[in-house]
């Protein structure tokens, strides 16, 4: 009895097997093709715009204050210590005429982070401002937030602050 019993229990693994194979390749391909467009490749991202931010600095030393101002956004902000929100291109220009004018202190700037976020970008840096000759020398830091509009970078946030002054300077006495 017991060849009898396999051999109807082949004939039904085997219909039972091959109804499984259709299912069973369906799914293996779904599976193979989930696993291919898993492995599509990622777009490398875009290098942050160190030619823009060099002509900024450019811009600051010929004390070009609408150049300067060219380099941002048109609904840009400048968040500067101690000091109202600027916004806007033209607030902008109005505020580096005033703040950067012939003759006033330069500028040096180092980056410390970068990242490119598809329309966006992040700078996080230092600077130190330089007196004529061995004038006072002010060192701070700042971040900045850019925006690519209408295929070009622009500057679209700014905020930096001065470093405190180290101890034991004047500027650390009581009054």
């Amino acid at each position: 009895m017991e060849p009898e019993r396999a051999a109807a229990g082949g004939d039904a693994g085997a219909g039972a097997g091959l109804s499984g194979e259709r299912v069973r390749i369906p799914v293996i391909i779904l599976a193979l093709l989930l696993a291919a467009a898993g492995c599509a490749p990622v777009p490398v991202p875009e290098a942050f715009p160190q030619d823009v931010a060099d002509a900024w600095l450019e811009r600051y030393e010929l004390h070009d204050a609408a150049g300067i101002a060219a380099l941002y956004t048109e609904d840009a902000q400048l968040l500067p210590p101690d000091a109202e929100i600027v916004s806007g291109r033209a607030a902008i220009q109005e505020f580096y005429a005033r703040e950067n004018p012939p003759g006033s202190a330069g500028i040096e700037v180092a980056t410390v982070e970068t990242l490119v976020f598809g329309d966006h970008a992040y700078r996080q840096g230092s600077f130190r401002l330089k007196g004529p000759g061995d004038g006072a020398v002010v060192a701070g830091k700042f971040i900045e937030l850019w925006k690519k509009a209408d295929g070009k970078w622009r500057i679209h946030r700014e905020i930096w602050s001065a470093n405190a002054p180290p101890p034991g300077t004047e500027d650390d006495e009581p009054a």
